[in-house]
């Protein structure tokens, strides 16, 4: 089955994210800007759940992904392993080394210790200003997506078949979360393989099982169930912020990501949907712009902070948001053409086997 429709979900899920902080940054700089409606003072349901789905998004797919493309194929171990950190690394590193140009420009107010940046280059969880992250906040997901891959590489390793491979996982996560609520620490890589975020790499799993072992004729009412249900998790999201806050991401965030992906990958309609090719130039460049969207951001966030190059007072505040958007997906598209696509073209050429 081609998933051209998942290609989309790429680049809406980093676009998603894109519209969350761009949002975010108009908020922290809303006095300076002299935007004085409520909208853009406060963290908002309304743009939250851009982010938090597109998050979930990645996650989701991420795990989906794993499987479908391996699905019941003979696989070694470690080449699967080289593929996917070849994938993640090399990008990462070029993001973090832009970041650290960033901090030595004269008025730049970011600094970092060495224990910080070799552990953010090795993708390490620990502490920094009370929260598990890197110096790139951003990659605080691929902690997760480092762990859920080493885990494949060892069940792998262990010659399980796919559908066991995916049981035991779904069985680990599970276990895993469960202990994450009884025990209270402090240890990063604890709390990070005992979150219950790791569940969403499951949930991805099994919709490729579903996909590939579980094709199903699709009706309305499954159209019309799933439109209800993921409007009511969305709108409970937006509308009720203990939830929002306080609700395992399972039954929020990764639900509503599980949701819109059974949408779009058997409805027929959104299955067969020819894409604009910007959306296929996002989708393919959804790992550079969420990474590296944030870069204008910063930018435009401490120009502002000294007064330097305000919007216009004519220019409308959603005129700016929109701008914000554009320039934070742009950024990512040319991360993307100039270093991700030939950085990891030249890598799976060089060291993974062509099957």
């Amino acid at each position: 089955m081609k998933l051209t429709s998942l290609h989309f979900l790429r680049a809406l899920g980093a676009i998603f994210i894109v519209v969350s902080h761009s949002h975010g940054v108009i908020r922290k700089r809303f006095e300076t800007l002299g935007f004085d409606a409520h909208f853009w003072q406060i963290e908002q349901g309304y743009t939250k759940v851009f982010g938090a789905i597109g998050v979930d998004l990645f996650l989701v797919l991420s795990g989906f992904f794993a499987f479908y493309t391996t699905w019941n194929r003979k696989q070694v171990a470690f080449d699967f392993l080289k593929k996917r950190l070849i994938r993640i690394y090399p990008i990462w590193w070029v993001g973090l080394i832009c970041l650290l140009v960033l901090s030595i420009v004269p008025g730049a107010s970011a600094q970092y210790s060495g224990y910080q940046v070799i552990n953010s280059f090795l993708l390490n969880p620990i502490y920094i200003d009370g929260d598990i992250k890197p110096i790139l906040e951003i990659g605080w997901t691929l902690h997760y997506i480092v762990f859920y891959y080493l885990a494949i590489t060892f069940l792998i390793y262990m010659k399980l078949k796919s559908l066991d491979i995916l049981k035991v996982l779904t069985a680990l996560f599970a276990c895993l979360s469960i202990l994450g609520v009884l025990i209270d620490t402090t240890v990063p890589i604890v709390e990070v393989v005992t979150n219950s975020r790791t569940l969403a790499f499951a949930l991805g799993g099994w919709l490729a099982f579903l996909v590939i072992e579980k094709p199903t004729k699709w009706t309305a009412w499954y159209t019309s169930l799933i439109l209800l249900v993921s409007s009511s998790l969305i709108l409970t999201f937006v509308f009720v912020p203990e939830w929002r806050l306080n609700a395992p991401t399972i039954l929020s965030r990764s639900s509503i990501a599980c949701l819109i992906i059974l949408l779009f990958v058997f409805h027929p309609t959104l299955r067969a949907l020819k894409f604009h090719k910007i959306f296929n130039l996002c989708g393919d460049a959804s790992y550079s712009i969420y990474l590296f969207h944030m870069f204008p951001l910063m930018i435009a966030s401490g120009l502002w902070k000294r007064g330097i190059l305000l919007p216009p007072s004519f220019l409308p505040p959603f005129m700016t948001w929109f701008i914000l958007i554009f320039l934070g997906v742009l950024s990512g598209v040319i991360a993307y053409q100039l270093f991700e696509k030939p950085i990891f073209t030249y890598l799976r050429n060089k060291f993974i086997k062509k099957s």
